[in-house]
C-alpha cells in the first residue's frame, strides 16, 4: 500500500490519523511481519494485501487503501 503522497508503507513506520499516532506492525504487501506471535505471518497473511496499523487510540486497523488523513510521520532508520 502507498500513502496518499505516493510513499510506500513499510513495517515500523510511525503514522498519524486524525491527530492520533500509530505504527505499521504488518506489511502484507512487503511480506514483513512484526516478529512476535501477535503480528505473525500465520495470523495475518489471510488478508491478502495491505498493512496493519496499531493505533493506541483506535486499536489495530487493516488498510488496503489509505485514508486521506493517514500521514507518514517517521520511518524507522531515518535520521531527523
Amino acid at each position: 500500500m502507498k500513502y496518499c503522497d505516493g510513499q510506500v508503507c513499510q513495517l515500523g513506520d510511525i503514522v498519524s490519523l486524525s491527530g492520533k499516532t500509530g505504527n505499521v506492525v504488518v506489511d502484507i504487501d512487503g511480506d514483513q511481519y512484526g516478529g512476535n506471535l501477535e503480528y505473525s505471518v500465520e495470523q495475518w497473511t489471510y488478508l491478502g494485501a495491505g498493512v496493519m496499523i496499531n493505533f493506541e487510540s483506535y486499536g489495530l486497523i487493516h488498510y488496503t487503501e489509505p485514508e486521506q488523513d493517514l500521514i507518514l510521520l517517521h520511518r524507522t532508520g531515518e535520521t531527523d
